[in-house]
């Protein structure tokens, strides 16, 4: 990217990435996790969570990961979840891979794609990495606590949210996607992109 684009086209350019797989260098989700069971639920949450582990790797990534998502989530209060504001941060701050850091901070605007929770992520997104729009699964709450279920993304809601990110440039040069190629939800934001 950087032998194709100079500073100043990168500042007018938008950059689509896949956080797990270009600013993230874990490749598992399961430390993440383990982060938000424990702080978030206590001892026994987190040991639940271990001994689950094993069973998360024999599923499929989707399955795994929908199930880590409840055991960590359900019956979390959603006003008293600050993880994803305190500890989290910090964490993917120590989980940066710096190369991928480097090439994201070039570019003037950025949208963030992630498999993870937007509870998660979204504020190390904005507040560190400067990312003007999160892209990700919410989490159902009823009666202002967490059930553990990720909302699935509806076609219409993501085709809004492209023409919100793109509006007419949907087929402009400005516009760069870098992503991993072994994510769950391979999304279609990218075939706006140059890749």
């Amino acid at each position: 990217m950087a032998e194709k684009h100079t500073s100043e086209e990168l500042l007018k350019t938008t950059l689509v990435f896949d956080v797990e797989g270009v600013v993230l260098r874990s490749t598992s989700l399961f430390p993440y996790f383990m982060l938000v069971a424990f702080e978030g639920g206590g001892v026994l949450r987190g040991l639940v969570l271990f001994l689950f582990y094993p069973l998360v790797c024999l599923l499929s990534k989707d399955i795994g990961l929908k199930i880590m998502v409840f055991i960590c989530f359900f019956g979390i209060k959603k006003d008293k979840f600050s993880i994803g504001r305190t500890v989290l941060p910090k964490f993917f701050l120590e989980d940066l891979w710096f190369e991928g850091f480097q090439e994201v901070m070039r570019c003037g605007r950025k949208v963030g794609l992630s498999e993870l929770p937007m509870v998660m992520v979204e504020v190390f997104l904005k507040d560190y990495l400067s990312v003007d729009l999160v892209l990700g699964r919410d989490l159902k709450v009823v009666c202002g606590y967490f059930v553990g279920l990720m909302k699935e993304v509806s076609s219409i809601r993501s085709n809004l949210l492209i023409n919100d990110v793109f509006g007419e440039r949907k087929c402009d040069s400005n516009l760069i996607g870098l992503r991993c190629s072994n994510k769950i939800h391979d999304h279609h934001i990218f075939s706006h992109c140059t890749v």
